[in-house]
């Protein structure tokens, strides 16, 4: 019974070992998946906001960013377009 244990987790530490990736897939018409929709993204001046503000005008939506800071706010407007 030990045997099989010790073969059971060393096979699990050798699948935690190996690095495995994972493909992650992209639909077929992403530029018009989000077409007709708005997206309200807060904190997206920069960081996770701001690449999730970058994806999502990528994919067709019109988005609003919200920030605590108006300079960095029109600043990220100008780094990723302005539709207004």
């Amino acid at each position: 019974m030990f045997a099989i244990v010790k073969k059971v987790i060393k096979n699990l530490v050798m699948i935690f070992k190996e690095e495995k990736k994972i493909p992650i897939p992209s639909p077929v018409n992403a530029p018009e998946l989000l077409k007709g929709k708005v997206a309200l993204i807060t904190g997206g001046s920069s960081g996770i906001g701001l690449s999730m503000a970058e994806s999502f005008l990528k994919s067709g939506a019109k988005v609003i960013i919200a920030g605590t800071n108006e300079e960095k706010l029109h600043m990220c407007c100008e780094k990723i377009g302005s539709g207004g």
